[in-house]
């Protein structure tokens, strides 16, 4: 019967084959005509943004005549110029900052930073209308031209920087308001120049508590608790603390119970309900509110100028010992420990239950959110420098997840620039043209040779943003237009599902390799490249060295992919050995 039903199969198929053959054979339009409609296609979708990134590309290919591309790149422009004019039309000035930037980019218009600073200005007002200080004042101190903003703006701004108590942004505010404003004003002066007492501010900094129910341990059920730290932004209850506290709340994978509480220093007994309103995994921070009126409230700087040796003290709830103030110095800064940005080490005392803290310097000014111990090295701790969550503050209150932007590259430092180690399917920089083995040279106006300076440059530009790149091939100088695009929370897990994980051997585990020796069930590879500082590296792995891969896994609980082979190492005179590579997939490398 199976064979009957195989030659039955076959001839079916003969049968559509030559009908198939015998029909009209169908019309294909030429690649050139194929391209100019998906362009068309995106600018009458209203992404010009993203038909622009196509023909910066298309140029390089030169398979479309360049008359046709300019039509289209006219064609784009206008469309852009549309869409901004009616961003700001239905007053939507984040909508018109990133247009006109966009038009800048295309060289539609003037870098004019007054007019950017002017949608700035209309941006906060509206944030402060509904209430949101917090998100106001950042959006306000985002202007690339506060000198340029109308004075009442800045009396208003200042009045908010001071129920916030941000003496930070008040030092700012009140030198652009000149000499003569500062001495009408000798309290707003005087509130800037100012300190809050360690006890004074101990009073916005509260207990983050997850009850997740019970866990069997040999046969027992064991409460399962989560504790944290957290402090107010904002008057009306607004918390933040770090993501890794709070994530089974959030987390689509948990499916256990989950109930997040907070508790006052005032209360250390009492519970009071509380909810995630947005989170980013990728800086482990969370903003949660609660129905409650904070007693002192905490605000971000943007204070760059932290160096190791600078004292600094922390406010935390360690083990659950609410308010507890420990004291050190920075110890490092520009660690890589999460996803994206920076980290500060400090030898500030911390320990579990900590985490969500606020970091202050002397003057009491917030410089950063601790985030994480290393439980066998006393005195080694970090914290997210908050000038990187100032960056997406006013979208840590939208609901949700945060989306950041991204090109859609891991990339690593090298002489000259970054070195593209692997470019994601369907991503803005794959579309604009980039490669492996590329070297990113400059993103926007800024010339990037470290991972963190360009993730920073990507944060000040929104989803949908125009951003000029330059980049060195085979030693051809190129250059594109690159639309950022939204990222996703784990890059390297999104990647496993839709690419071949041969292509990920750079990001995970830093080799580069070659398929040899045709296909079979287990693929053999040959290194070509090997990272200095890899796992790979560190693991005695050289260029040269072959191996064929037995298990390729990805543990999803722990985040884990497991790499095992059977390898012959050059320096080992290529004797087989089994090897096994960890790597976890929140990577740090992903622009």
């Amino acid at each position: 019967m199976k064979l009957v039903a195989k030659l039955v199969a076959t001839g079916l198929l003969a049968a559509m084959a030559v009908s198939c053959a015998t029909g009209p054979e169908p019309v294909v339009a030429p690649r050139p005509e194929l391209i100019r409609r998906e362009v068309r296609t995106l600018i009458a979708d209203g992404r010009p943004e993203a038909a622009v990134q196509r023909i910066s590309a298309l140029r390089r290919e030169e398979v479309v005549e360049t008359a046709v591309l300019d039509t289209l790149y006219r064609d784009a422009t206008a469309t852009m110029r549309d869409l901004y004019e009616r961003a700001v039309e239905e007053g939507r000035p984040r909508d018109a900052v990133r247009l006109y930037r966009n038009l800048v980019a295309v060289g539609a218009a003037d870098d004019d930073p007054r007019q950017i600073s002017l949608h700035y200005l209309e941006a906060a007002r509206m944030l402060a209308d509904e209430g949101n200080e917090p998100a106001a004042l950042a959006t306000l101190l985002q202007a690339p031209q506060l000198s340029t903003l109308p004075s009442q703006a800045l009396e208003e701004a200042a009045g908010i920087a001071v129920r916030l108590n941000n003496r930070y942004a008040v030092t700012i505010l009140t030198e652009l308001l000149g000499p003569s404003w500062r001495d009408e004003n000798p309290d707003v002066v005087a509130f800037g120049d100012g300190a809050a007492s360690p006890i004074e501010m101990s009073a916005g900094v509260v207990t983050v508590w997850v009850n997740r129910g019970l866990r069997l341990e040999g046969g027992m059920g064991i409460p399962d608790r989560v504790i944290g730290s957290g402090f107010f932004i904002d008057p009306r209850g607004y918390i933040v603390t770090n993501y890794h506290v709070i994530a089974s709340e959030v987390d689509p994978r948990y499916e256990g119970y989950s109930r997040l509480y907070i508790r006052l220093p005032s209360d250390p007994a009492g519970r009071i309900p509380a909810r995630v309103i947005g989170y980013s995994r990728a800086f482990d921070v969370a903003l949660l509110k609660a129905e409650i009126d904070a007693p002192y409230v905490f605000s971000f700087t943007d204070i760059r100028s932290l160096e190791p040796g600078t004292s600094i003290m922390a406010i935390g709830s360690p083990g659950g010992l609410e308010t507890s103030i420990t004291s050190g110095i920075i110890s490092a800064v520009g660690r890589r420990f999460l996803q994206m940005g920076d980290a500060m080490q400090m030898d500030v005392p911390v320990n579990p239950g900590s985490s969500g803290g606020p970091l202050l310097d002397r003057q009491g000014r917030l410089v950063g959110v601790v985030f994480a111990g290393i439980q066998q090295f006393e005195g080694v701790n970090f914290a997210i420098p908050s000038y990187w969550l100032n960056a997406f503050l006013p979208e840590l209150f939208a609901e949700g997840r945060v989306v950041h932007p991204w090109i859609g590259i891991a990339a690593e430092p090298v002489s000259g620039g970054l070195e593209v180690t692997y470019v994601a399917r369907s991503s803005p920089a794959s579309e604009a043209g980039l490669e492996a083995g590329d070297v990113i040279t400059s993103i926007g106006q800024w010339p990037v040779t470290r991972i963190g300076p360009a993730q920073s440059i990507l944060l000040q530009h929104e989803v949908g943003s125009l951003l000029p790149v330059r980049w060195q091939r085979d030693g051809e100088e190129l250059k594109g237009l690159v639309s950022l695009a939204s990222r996703p929370e784990i890059p390297v897990e999104e990647a496993l599902e839709r690419d071949l994980h041969e292509r990920l051997y750079p990001v995970l585990f830093g080799m580069q390799v070659e398929r040899i020796g045709g296909l079979s069930l287990r693929p053999n590879y040959e290194v070509t490249r090997v990272y200095r500082g890899s796992m790979a590296d560190e693991s005695g792995i050289t260029a040269g060295d072959r191996f064929i891969e037995r298990d390729f896994s990805y543990d999803e609980r722990r985040r884990v992919v497991f790499l095992q082979m059977f390898i012959q190492k050059r320096t080992q005179g290529f004797l087989q050995t089994g090897m096994q590579l960890p790597a976890y997939v929140e990577r740090d490398n992903f622009l």
